[in-house]
């Protein structure tokens, strides 16, 4: 009788644990529509649309919190800048507003794979297709791929894991131009 119960939570131990494999294969994978670019264009806009607040809280995925940091002037006229930082999961983006409503990226960081950059750039991605996204990147085995914008003060830093899949990347700068690139 006892070996009998031990049976049964065996088996509903075992059964769980397939049904749970079973639902993280069952996952679809997302159709990209790859068309290769240079990494200047990239790195000019890496999320597809503009640096505004306004886009990435169209575009980020559904449960995405804001948290707004106000950044007060030393004169008493003045509007304060905002930084505004979006968390998702353990990804953060942080976008910066300034008094005369200009809005840029400021930097970040995305551990997860429902953010999701132009050309299907996301955690998970294999090696080989994101080397095909650049027209002008030659493909490597290094475990990192930094990328540096030319005229602005931009660097995004990808880390690839042992099987070769994206995963993680950090991002820094803004969208101004370096002094004396023009």
């Amino acid at each position: 009788m006892i070996t009998k119960i031990k049976i049964m939570k065996r088996f509903a131990a075992f059964t769980i644990v397939l049904l749970l494999a079973g639902c993280a294969i069952l996952q679809k994978p997302t159709a990209v529509d790859l068309k290769p670019m240079p990494v200047s264009e990239f790195l000019d806009k890496p999320f597809g649309h503009d640096e505004s607040i306004e886009s990435f809280q169209s575009t980020l995925p559904i449960g995405t919190k804001v948290q707004k940091l106000i950044r007060r002037s030393g004169y008493k006229h003045h509007k304060p800048d905002t930084i505004y930082n979006f968390k998702y999961k353990k990804s953060k983006i942080a976008v910066y507003k300034t008094q005369f409503n200009q809005e840029f990226l400021l930097g970040g960081f995305v551990n997860n794979p429902e953010i999701e950059m132009v050309n299907g750039i996301r955690k998970g991605m294999e090696r080989e297709k994101f080397y095909k996204a650049f027209t002008d990147l030659e493909l490597t085995l290094n475990d990192s791929v930094v990328l540096n914008h030319p005229q602005r003060e931009r660097r995004f830093s990808f880390y690839f894991d042992k099987r070769g899949r994206l995963e993680k990347f950090y991002f820094s700068g803004s969208s101004t131009k370096k002094i004396g690139s023009d």
